[in-house]
């Protein structure tokens, strides 16, 4: 999870705040590597996210290939 960690604030730059990723990082690493567990861990932070308003998701046309974690 630390490079998971290291890997998202460098592709968030000055946009990663550690406090707003805190609770999912916490939540996958509490999963222990079991991502049904994980994926229903986020399940609230997802649903909190999308309440926010002023949330602005963009999705690229063309994503970049992600090198793994």
């Amino acid at each position: 999870l630390p490079n998971a960690e290291i890997r998202l604030q460098a592709h968030l730059g000055n946009r990663f705040i550690d406090v707003d990723w805190r609770p999912a990082l916490r939540a996958v690493m509490d999963a222990e590597g079991d991502s049904e567990a994980a994926v229903i861990a986020i399940k609230p932070l997802e649903q909190a996210a999308m309440r926010q308003l002023g949330l602005t998701i963009r999705i690229s046309l063309h994503p970049k290939e992600l090198p793994q974690l």
